[in-house]
């Protein structure tokens, strides 16, 4: 005969789950065998954000549940933590010049209080060309030549942001980014249906918009433009992967050369820059602001074929997933004690006839663009579960 209490039956041992009582119960209990005494102790109230979270405060009494973290680094680019963004832009818009800005506009991120960020390449390859964007911007001063081909590259993005709340948040993503040449969009390019399909599997778009094209080219980039955002509709349609008419892409409409004087002058002449009031100083385009900006450049900075540009982005694409950015690769020329300077503010100097940066790059919109396509498209995808 057992001396166990519980036993049921003389000489066979307690059965667990069915005679035991419940805080007995190997399920109860979540762990293997039996387990004797007094219930557990409550578990302790939940630390959110530094503070206790009191009982009852969430559905099951503590935090909702959380998913399985993957470390940012053991994602692969095909991976659930992947965001596939497309570039897009036309000929000689400055695709490969903002692509080799991001690795400096990551290091001087936190420098504005704008959280961390780490980039590093998920192929040697893809690791090689953020080397030879800080070494061609920062060290030599010099700009990318043309792309002359089709690249794909994943980075992987590890960072911390700063919560509205207080605190800091872990980030990490990969971004699938292929930099192709411009003329990949002509509709005859033998390579135009598959850059097609790279954009139309994208979650996400960046569109470097040139304001500074002359009447011919800007013709020609709006061809381009058009062509391309045609074939993507007619992927999206037949995959019958539209929501409600409209492609399902986030878009990042980032005005390009936001530092060049034939730019600059202009838009400060009709009031759309405000200046940093500490720091350097850096005079940016008002987020609140951007939509009107880009509307302003088509109309009547651009007009003509621009304003057509402005019109297919609102038709193709979710107004309320668009978000525009007045960018600059390589910032403006600061003064020796790092200050902007409007009488001497254009970074571009002319050596022995070639285009050299005049101070060290400042980019502006450069990581801010991306980091918010991965914002946006994540926080969809939580919403869709």
């Amino acid at each position: 005969m057992s001396d166990h209490p519980t036993d049921p039956v003389p000489g066979k041992g307690p059965v667990p789950d069915r005679d035991a009582p419940a805080w007995e119960s190997p399920r109860a209990a979540g762990a293997p065998g039996l387990r004797y005494g007094p219930p557990a102790p409550a578990p302790q109230p939940t630390v959110v954000d530094g503070h206790a979270a009191p009982h009852g405060a969430f559905p099951d009494g503590y935090l909702p549940p959380l998913e399985v973290p993957v470390p940012p680094g053991q994602i692969g680019p095909d991976g659930p933590g992947a965001v596939r963004i497309g570039l897009w832009g036309a000929p000689r818009s400055g695709k490969t010049t903002y692509l080799s800005a991001l690795p400096i506009a990551a290091l001087q991120h936190a420098r504005h209080g704008k959280g961390r960020w780490v980039i590093s390449g998920m192929t040697p390859e893809a690791g090689d060309f953020l080397n030879r964007g800080v070494r061609l911007l920062a060290v030599d001063r010099g700009f990318p030549g043309a792309t002359t081909g089709a690249q794909g590259m994943s980075w992987a993005f590890q960072g911390e942001e700063p919560r509205m709340i207080g605190g800091t948040r872990q980030v990490g993503f990969v971004l699938d980014i292929h930099d192709v040449s411009g003329e990949y969009f002509r509709p005859e390019h033998p390579q135009h249906a598959a850059i097609v399909d790279r954009l139309a599997n994208s979650s996400g778009l960046i569109y470097l918009f040139d304001p500074l094209l002359d009447r011919e080219r800007g013709t020609q980039s709006l061809e381009f433009f058009y062509a391309t955002l045609n074939a993507i509709t007619s992927r999206v349609r037949d995959r019958r992967g539209m929501a409600g008419g409209r492609l399902p892409h986030h878009v990042a409409v980032c005005v390009a050369k936001f530092d060049d004087p034939e730019l600059f002058r202009p838009s400060v002449d009709a009031r759309w820059v405000t200046q940093d009031g500490v720091g350097a100083r850096i005079p940016r385009v008002p987020a609140e602001q951007a939509a009107g900006y880009f509307a302003w450049i088509c109309d009547t900075f651009r007009g003509s074929t621009a304003t057509l540009v402005r019109d297919a982005l609102h038709t193709y694409f979710h107004p309320n997933r668009i978000t525009y950015y007045a960018t600059s690769a390589i910032g403006f020329r600061l003064n020796p004690d790092g200050i902007f300077d409007y009488r001497f503010f254009a970074n571009v100097q002319d050596v022995n006839g070639q285009p050299q940066i005049a101070t060290s790059p400042n980019p502006i919109n450069v990581l801010e663009p991306l980091v918010d396509l991965e914002r946006r498209i994540r926080t969809r995808r939580v919403k869709l579960r």
